[in-house]
């Protein structure tokens, strides 16, 4: 039986009146070595899923589902000695309207270090046995390809990623791709911006009768800001910057937004450096009115960011990696539409290093989910919402 461990080390801020936050841990089915947590909503449960390194050489991408008491039994989703096992660039796994789950992951295309493609495979039966789609992408070059986001648009699925095929030549540049999952089929594979930030995770969400995607772009003076572009089927807005942060950085610094709707509006969360003064900036907006968005400042105590955004119908939930006492400590703020920051507290202490991987949460069953790497395991938490 799994069961629910009380967090001891749950604190809240000084400026932040007591409110009886509970956080506790839950055990996952995750077993030592593992690495890459992350969330998908599943029904009116969610599931977990993870990447666990074998003795045997052996990489595992394993998932459980919750079933709004325990984890249900462990299923294989892919077994390959060719894994590319990475604490940024991690596996998901998606619902599509039929039911039916897709994921992705990555193996390796060539020697190179970062020469790495995107798998898909695809479930009818909720996860029990999975089906090898393919390549995500019509390209086999040994270059990176990654970052995926997958959502459900329409009555299929859509994948956005990064593709750096072009960058094997002289001036090529890393690419935002996407294309669409259709039963075990990849089809209307394009282009969406020609030159972005080459390793920070991308993150998108469903509208109503199209899809939005968030990103770090680049430009030719290496200003890496987060950008937007929404569509569908054949009809794509151009990029456009969220906020002009004018972060000029000559390197990847492999932080990326999120994205979450809920409520009759859009949540974009973001780590940026304005000023050369590190932020965590909450960004608010009603669906077709970006420009007028309001822009909430969750943090500017030198964060390293991380974000993560979850919306329910009359709150915002963020969890970022920042600092209290000069020690490291995973943050969570709760936003109410309007702009108001209702609670920010920390729910525990976290590495600032890579192994604490990147944080993920969810909303389910009255709870926000959160999950993240420790020491190599696995680690779940949830907090009771008032929503």
């Amino acid at each position: 039986m799994n069961r629910l461990i009380p967090v001891l080390f749950c604190l809240s801020f000084p400026l932040i009146a007591a409110d009886s936050l509970s956080f506790e841990l839950v055990k996952t089915p995750a077993g030592p070595n593992a690495l890459a947590p992350n969330l998908c909503p599943l029904g009116d449960h969610f599931a977990l899923s993870w990447i666990e390194r074998k003795r045997n050489g052996d990489t595992r991408f394993q998932m459980a589902s919750w079933n709004g008491s325990a984890f249900g039994k462990m299923n294989l989703v892919a077994e390959s000695r060719q894994m590319f096992a990475n604490w940024a660039d991690i596996p998901s796994i998606v619902e599509a309207p039929s039911g039916d789950l897709y994921a992705h992951w990555l193996d390796r295309i060539g020697s190179k270090t970062y020469a790495y493609g995107v798998r898909i495979k695809h479930s009818t039966n909720r996860g029990e046995t999975w089906e090898s789609v393919g390549w995500l992408h019509n390209d086999t070059s040994a270059t990176e390809h990654g970052f995926v986001s997958l959502i459900p648009d329409g009555r299929h699925v859509r994948a956005f990623w990064l593709d750096g095929r072009m960058m094997t030549k002289p001036k090529g540049k890393m690419m935002l791709r996407t294309a669409m999952l259709d039963g075990n089929q990849i089809k209307g594979e394009r282009v969406l911006d020609d030159d972005v930030c080459t390793c920070c995770p991308t993150s998108a969400v469903q509208l109503a009768g199209r899809s939005m995607i968030v990103y770090r772009d680049r430009s030719p003076k290496e200003i890496r800001d987060i950008s937007f572009i929404h569509g569908s089927g054949l009809k794509w807005s151009k990029p456009s910057t969220i906020q002009a942060d004018n972060w000029l950085m000559p390197g990847c610094p492999v932080n990326g937004a999120s994205i979450a709707s809920g409520g009759g509006f859009i949540a974009i969360s973001r780590f940026t450096v304005i000023k050369n003064k590190a932020h965590v900036i909450l960004r608010l907006f009603k669906e077709g009115a970006i420009k007028s968005g309001k822009e909430i400042v969750l943090d500017k105590n030198a964060p390293l960011g991380r974000c993560a955004t979850a919306c329910s119908k009359d709150s915002i939930y963020t969890v970022w990696i920042g600092l209290k006492n000069n020690q490291t400590v995973l943050k969570l703020a709760q936003v109410s539409p309007s702009g108001e920051i209702k609670r920010q507290s920390i729910l525990a202490p976290i590495k600032g290093n890579r192994s604490s991987g990147m944080p993920r949460i969810i909303l389910c069953n009255g709870f926000l989910w959160v999950s993240w790497t420790e020491e190599n395991r696995i680690r779940l938490g949830r907090l009771k919402t008032s929503s």
